[in-house]
């Protein structure tokens, strides 16, 4: 065999080494560093575009809540037209950003209920309780406040927040206890947060913070809000929930 063809086939295997090399090494790159970061607003990209009919039956009968379950009922019952309107207030971030409340009255036992209507389809509840019962150590006292949203008389989301303490010369003296909690069957927001109780000149405070964290692109940016109430201070209450 001649020397040009031994030099012929060895310039052949060198290309194809060549290339294979070429080939692997990309890939073996790829492995020997991390995967490149997600784009910027790839978060916002999962979002659901526009919350249905559809998706609200969904989203209630996949919640094994009483609430849930309450709202599923009432709301199957409304007209086509109604049930329309209906997921379009979930997702209408004007209504949630519309409810707000700044109350205030005495610690005697009793309370009040006040519903102020957005428009003819929804309402805002706002309603304050307050327990008392004579004790030695002081007037065990319990106030509480919430304020919910209503459509169509069907409850959609409700902020509670609560105190409880002993009270002497109408000043709380103890704390013995408070809470934050959330009710909510909007499916176009999760909405969570909360507080912790503590004594303050005279009174017993709590406030809390509630984050409405979008689940579809059609309620818009994300929304905040404050909710606050103190108790005992020469016998008054004052209670107040507002967008941060």
């Amino acid at each position: 065999m001649s020397n040009g063809s031994t030099m012929r086939r060895i310039g052949s295997a060198a290309v194809a080494g060549a290339a294979a090399l070429a080939v692997l090494a990309p890939a073996a790159s790829a492995a020997g560093r991390p995967s490149a970061p997600a784009p910027v607003g790839a978060a916002e990209q999962s979002l659901g575009s526009k919350l249905t009919v559809t998706d609200y039956l969904q989203y209630l009968a996949s919640r094994n809540a009483p609430e849930a379950k309450r709202t599923l009922k009432a709301f199957r019952a409304l007209p086509k037209a109604k049930q329309q309107k209906f997921v379009g207030y979930l997702q209408n971030r004007k209504v949630y950003e519309a409810l707000t409340a700044s109350l205030k009255g005495t610690t005697r036992p009793g309370g009040l209920r006040r519903a102020v209507p957005y428009n003819a389809d929804v309402s805002f509840v706002k309603e304050v309780r307050v327990k008392a019962k004579g004790t030695i150590a002081g007037l065990d006292t319990r106030v509480s406040f919430a304020v919910s949203e209503e459509i169509f008389g069907i409850p959609v989301t409700a902020e509670k927040v609560w105190v409880q303490y002993l009270a002497r010369g109408g000043r709380a003296t103890h704390l013995k206890g408070g809470g934050a909690t959330v009710s909510n069957v909007n499916a176009a927001v999760d909405i969570k947060g909360g507080g912790k109780p503590h004594l303050d000149r005279g009174a017993a405070a709590l406030s809390a913070t509630w984050k409405a964290t979008p689940r579809y692109a059609s309620f818009g940016k994300a929304l905040n809000k404050l909710q606050a109430l103190d108790a005992g201070v020469l016998g008054y209450w004052r209670a107040n929930l507002h967008n941060a």
